[in-house]
């Protein structure tokens, strides 16, 4: 680019590049961040994965993105990750989602830094791992009965179909390749904080899957994550029992958060955390990048301020 078309575009408003999918865009409501980018002045575009071919384009100083896994996304990432760190801000950058996408990878790393909180202990299963060999791990790793399994991949909708283990008997019902790791009773409580940026976070707190101590049968149980932990989910593993209440140390998931923030470098980050029934740790279950933020109503306006605050601008 010449530096007199850099020159003109910085005489411009600022100018903030989106990519979310149809699905992603309703569910955040972005038109509302759009509309408020428009009231101070901050033009918009949506990306596609021919934008960067176009004639005289403007290079966004900001991009907000939630890339899926199709062939236009790894088109428009492959055009993303060339433009020049002094130009553009990508929110978030692709290697720092990459530690979210593999589970066992994001759990390992969150179990190298773990002051604040647990990693329930868990194991990689591979498509060459037989039966035997998988019981062999669980008793390694101290890994008791029941267990969740868990896609490898943390992305994508199959990345949320998961599933109870009861028994070694049923071992075979698993899906390889995948994660297994141990089940913590929790109340039936789950705690999701919603971060928007540096020391800005929400806890909503969900029904979750109930205490599984006095669980009578072994039956293997399939589920969507969103089976039990939506503000609409209605399960049978759900918590039946209104008279328990658990309450949480803000202090200590403020430690949490910035942990788990700091050690995968993301500004936009979903975390799930439940507190062991037993010992009271607080245990981290799982990461997303840019999370739906269901239950924060002003979230066009807090990721306004949070691209604010990278632009430099108010």
């Amino acid at each position: 680019m010449s530096s007199s078309l850099l020159h003109s575009q910085r005489q411009q408003h600022p100018l903030i590049g989106y990519y979310l999918s149809r699905k992603k865009f309703s569910k955040l409501r972005f038109d509302q961040f759009l509309l408020r980018c428009k009231q101070f002045h901050i033009d918009t575009v949506e990306l596609t994965h021919d934008y960067f071919d176009r004639q005289n384009i403007r290079i966004p100083q900001l991009i907000v993105h939630k890339l899926e896994d199709d062939v236009s996304s790894h088109l428009l990432m492959e055009k993303i990750c060339l433009l020049p760190k002094s130009s553009t801000i990508i929110l978030d950058e692709f290697n720092s989602i990459s530690r979210l996408l593999n589970r066992y990878e994001q759990y390992s790393l969150l179990n190298s830094n773990k002051n604040f909180y647990v990693v329930p202990p868990f194991i990689r299963v591979t498509d060459d791992d037989n039966k035997l060999m998988i019981e062999k791990m669980l008793i390694n790793n101290q890994i008791s009965f029941p267990i969740m399994c868990k896609p490898i991949q943390a992305h994508g909708d199959k990345s949320h179909d998961m599933k109870i283990i009861f028994d070694v008997q049923h071992l075979n019902d698993i899906d390889k390749p995948c994660v297994l790791q141990q089940f913590i009773d929790h109340d039936g409580i789950l705690f999701k904080v919603f971060a928007i940026g540096q020391d800005n976070y929400h806890i909503v707190q969900r029904n979750s899957i109930r205490n599984l101590n006095t669980y009578s049968s072994r039956e293997t149980i399939s589920f969507h994550s969103s089976e039990v932990s939506s503000s609409q989910a209605d399960h049978i593993l759900l918590s039946t029992d209104p008279s328990i209440i658990v309450t949480f140390d803000h202090t200590l998931i403020n430690k949490i958060v910035q942990t788990v923030q700091n050690l995968f470098e993301l500004n936009l980050v979903g975390i799930d955390i439940i507190i062991d029934r037993k010992t009271g740790d607080y245990a981290v279950i799982d990461v997303n990048y840019f999370p739906g933020y269901e239950g924060i109503t002003d979230f066009s306006t807090q990721l306004f301020h949070l691209c604010q605050q990278l632009l430099h601008i108010s």
